[in-house]
Parts: structure tokens; sequence; C-alpha cells
């Protein structure tokens, strides 16, 4: 799964989202963290034709610590290492969805392009937790990654 080095847009680059989406994102969790966790859980998931996925996730982020999901969302929406990606040595897979409105393909494209000898595999999954909406797929991307 494409872990986003950077969410935020900057030049050239496409993280998905302008410093004042990720502020606005950042407000409504301090503000109503029970809302957040029901207006994103689905929109995280993706998979609108499944919503039990999508109820799956926000009863995780319900049963979260608020704190540490706070916590957890400002190092994630606000860091940058797109610098740390060249330095990676060690094998590398990486799994893009389809549709994933937190890592779009462009993101995972970067990731790819930044990493030396790393894999990339397009999923047809959607959403941004295909171990949980395609888990077959992503095991066996991971699989064969493993066995090459």
């Amino acid at each position: 799964m494409v872990i986003t080095p950077c969410y935020i847009n900057d030049g050239d680059y496409f993280g998905g989202f302008s410093e004042e989406d990720i502020g606005g994102l950042l407000e409504f969790l301090d503000d109503n963290y029970l809302g957040w966790s029901s207006t994103m859980g689905p929109v995280i998931m993706g998979n609108a034709e499944r919503p039990e996925l999508g109820e799956e996730l926000t009863n995780k982020f319900c049963q979260a610590d608020p704190e540490i999901v706070k916590q957890f969302a400002r190092t994630t929406f606000l860091s940058d290492n797109r610098a740390d990606l060249p330095k990676l040595k060690t094998k590398t897979l990486i799994l893009q969805c389809t549709d994933d409105a937190i890592a779009p393909v462009e993101v995972g494209t970067c990731v790819h392009q930044q990493i030396a000898g790393s894999s990339m595999v397009l999923l047809e999954a959607t959403g941004h937790c295909p171990n949980l909406s395609a888990p077959e797929e992503t095991t066996a991307a991971i699989k064969a990654f493993l066995a090459a």
C-alpha cells in the first residue's frame, strides 16, 4: 500500500490535497471527532457499493483513543518525507489502488520513481485499505513480490 510521503500539493508534486484541505480536515477532526470518524471512514475506505467496509473503518476510529488518532493524523498529514525516498535501499513493493481518495495514483507513481529498484502494482482494488476491501488481490500481489 502506498504510504504517502507528503499529502500536500507542492509545485509539480501532487499529494492530493491543498494546505487548506489538510487544515480543514484536521480542524474537523479536532472539533468533532465522531463526525469526522463517520464522514472519513467511508471516504478513506472507498468502495461505496460495499458500505459495510466504511462502517467497519468508522467503528475502528470510534473505538480508538481520539487523542492518539488526532496526533497520528497531524503527523501523517503534515509530514513531508519525499527526500527520504531515494535513501531507501530495501526491496520495496508499492501497492497502489486504482481509485484512492487519500493516495492518488500520482503518489504511487512518484514513490515508485523515487525508490530505486522498487516494484509497483496497480491493484484493481479501490479505496485506501485494499487489505480489507480486496484481501485476495492484495495477498496475491505480496506473494508474487516475495517469490520474485
